[in-house]
């Protein structure tokens, strides 16, 4: 029986290479996105590589819409095996701020982003992988929860919980068949959003941010899945990968 995969904010860069990474594995694609026009252009440029793959509209942020589509999702492919969570990705981070304009609203917005939304599809997925002895939860996470960073201020405090959270989850979880892990995005993502507007601004930068093929992190996914031998991996500018 193939094992489904199922991406929670699926995008048209990450995650498209996230699903093809899974789907040469033999895994079904459950792609979890907002707009019916990304996950039509997904399921499409998966079915042209082999790979069978279904779109389920949702605002992965919305904790009624999230449980709706995990329930959509085991209706039609039976249960989830790997769940990966993958906040904002198609936003440029307007919400987030540096450190000394932090204040109790942005960081109340960006924790629910990154850190209350993970908590959420978490709770949605894992009664089921715990009681059938096997599955994972991976999450994109960023390289400020591991390297403050004061211009990712709030953002840095969300992936300092997140990280702590996965870390943690991935602790208590090992004796029960259910992997937990996260690569970290030390990098800008070629093709991204954020990758777009900084490449066409025109304004010049205080430093040249490094760029990495979004299939770099793809194949991290998949190594940290097949190997579950570490927690996480740090991509990008720090020049290695964080063993932990």
């Amino acid at each position: 029986m193939s094992k489904t995969l199922a991406i929670f904010g699926a995008g048209p860069v990450l995650g498209l290479s996230l699903a093809r990474r899974f789907g040469r594995e033999g895994f079904r694609v459950a792609l979890v996105a907002r707009t019916g026009k990304t996950l039509d252009h997904l399921v499409a440029e998966l079915a042209r590589d082999g790979i069978e793959a279904a779109g389920f509209t949702a605002d992965v942020y919305d904790g009624a819409q999230l449980a709706g589509a995990v329930a959509a999702i085991k209706e039609r492919y039976g249960r989830i095996d790997v769940a990966e969570h993958s906040p904002g990705g198609g936003t440029m981070g307007e919400e987030i701020v540096s450190t000394l304009d932090v204040d109790v609203e942005n960081t109340r917005l960006i924790m629910d982003r990154y850190l209350l939304s993970g908590i959420a599809l978490v709770r949605q997925v894992l009664p089921d992988m715990v009681a059938r002895g096997h599955g994972a939860i991976l999450f994109t996470a960023g390289q400020s929860g591991i390297h403050p960073t004061p211009f990712l201020g709030n953002a840095g405090m969300a992936q300092a919980a997140l990280r702590n959270y996965f870390h943690t989850l991935n602790a208590v979880l090992a004796g029960k068949g259910v992997y937990v892990g996260a690569v970290n995005v030390g990098a800008l993502i070629e093709g991204s959003v954020p990758h777009r507007a900084i490449t066409s601004s025109g304004s010049p930068l205080e430093f040249e941010p490094e760029v990495i093929h979004p299939d770099v992190f793809a194949e991290n996914f998949w190594d940290l899945y097949a190997k579950r031998d570490r927690v996480e991996a740090l991509v990008g500018s720090f020049g290695q990968e964080a063993d932990r």
